[in-house]
This record gives C-alpha cells, sequence and structure tokens, in this order.
C-alpha cells in the first residue's frame, strides 16, 4: 500500500469510527467486547463457530434489542471484513464471518485515540522460546502429520463438544482398540505436551486448564516450524 492510499484508508477509518451511531466508540469499546462475548452463542445460529453478517443481521432487526445492542451490532457488522481478518484460522475452509479469536485479536489489537483516529497495535509474541517436545518419535519428520492428525480428529476426540481435548479425552483415544501404534504415537505426544499446547494460544474466554483448542495447536505447530 502506497503511501497516500494508506492515508487515504486511515482518514476513511477516522470518519467512519466518528460517524457511529448512538455511541462513543472510545469510551464504548469494552462493552461492544463485552457485548460481542456475551451474545456470541446466540448471535452463532447455525453453530459453526463463525457469526456472519446475515445472523448479525438478523440480531439487529430483532425487535427485543435495545437501542445500545443495535449500536453494538452495528459496529460488528460494519467492521465484519477486519475482525473476521484479525486471526487466519488455517483449520477453516470457508470462513464466512467473526469467530471468537477474531474478536479476542481485533479488540486486543486495536486503539482509538482521543482525536477519533484508530490503529492496531501488533499482538506481542506469546512465547520467546518454544519448550522442546518428547513423546518417543523422530518429530522433525513427523510435525505436520501430527498436526494434520490432531485437526483431523479433532471433533471425534472432543467427547464432549466443547472445543478442548482434554488429558482423559486424549488418553481414551490412545486406549481405543482400534487406533493404530502410529496414531496412538500421536496421541502419546499431545498428552505429554499437552500443558505447552493448551498454552500456546490464550483464548481470554476459556476456563483455566480446559485443554487443547485448535487455535493452541495451530500457534504450537508454527512456532515449531519457526
Amino acid at each position: 500500500m502506497t503511501g497516500t492510499s494508506q492515508q487515504q484508508a486511515e482518514q476513511s477509518q477516522t470518519a467512519w469510527m466518528r460517524s457511529q451511531d448512538g455511541i462513543n466508540v472510545k469510551s464504548s469499546l469494552n462493552d461492544i467486547k463485552v457485548f460481542a462475548y456475551g451474545a456470541y452463542d446466540s448471535l452463532d445460529l447455525d453453530g459453526d463457530g463463525f457469526v456472519t453478517q446475515a445472523e448479525l443481521s438478523n440480531a439487529f432487526t430483532d425487535p427485543a434489542a435495545g437501542w445500545r445492542e443495535k449500536s453494538f451490532l452495528l459496529f460488528l457488522i460494519r467492521r465484519i471484513e477486519d475482525i473476521a481478518s484479525a486471526y487466519d484460522e488455517e483449520w477453516a475452509s470457508d470462513k464466512r464471518g467473526i469467530s471468537r479469536v477474531d474478536l479476542q485479536e481485533y479488540f486486543d489489537q486495536i486503539e482509538v485515540h482521543e482525536d477519533g483516529t484508530c490503529e492496531a497495535a501488533p499482538r506481542p509474541e506469546a512465547w520467546k522460546k518454544v519448550p522442546v517436545p518428547s513423546g518417543g518419535i523422530n518429530l522433525s519428520q513427523t510435525f505436520q502429520d501430527i498436526h494434520e492428525f490432531a485437526l483431523k480428529t479433532f471433533d471425534t476426540i472432543d467427547q464432549d463438544g466443547d472445543g478442548f481435548l482434554s488429558r482423559q479425552e486424549l488418553q481414551n483415544a490412545a486406549t481405543e482398540d482400534l487406533t493404530g501404534w502410529r496414531e496412538k504415537s500421536f496421541l502419546i505426544f499431545l498428552m505429554r505436551n499437552i500443558e505447552a499446547i493448551s498454552k500456546a494460544y490464550d483464548e481470554h474466554w476459556a476456563p483455566e486448564n480446559a485443554g487443547i483448542s485448535r487455535m493452541d495447536l495451530q500457534e504450537y505447530f508454527r512456532l515449531l516450524r519457526i
């Protein structure tokens, strides 16, 4: 992007931020975030983990929605492309809207100044050093295989459907009679490194020690490739 086009984009963004209906964006930013987190499940009508523009519009036209909630929804609708691109979910083949991680990354980055201008601060690296993993296999050759296996079997292993793989769920899968030796070695790797993997991405909304999420897997194996 050239300097001129970037300046025009910033001016356009500033004008948009100042034109929000019914709210002061700077003072309401935390309220918008709290609202989006709290209302996420009810907004995500099809339960696919992404809130689409149609789902936001549906909530906006609900007669029961108050004016302040409508202004928050309008904020999300107008910024859906920016928010939806805040985090790249590698496992989402057809990303159609805003995920919880998008919300977290977007609100972590955005900063609105007193004059109405805004900027996105880069997210600091969560790790300075990646822990050395273990698991009884040649990791240099199988990192990608482990990653692909974990993503492919995630829903099957996640028996309670909470979006996290617990140690017990991994153990259940490893002791399954139909699980082959190679898959068992992958599961053992995940169990032995569950603490490090589960800390790879900090989901603000998730309970402590919930287990391994898809975001954790993506960030952990991405950092191992560095």
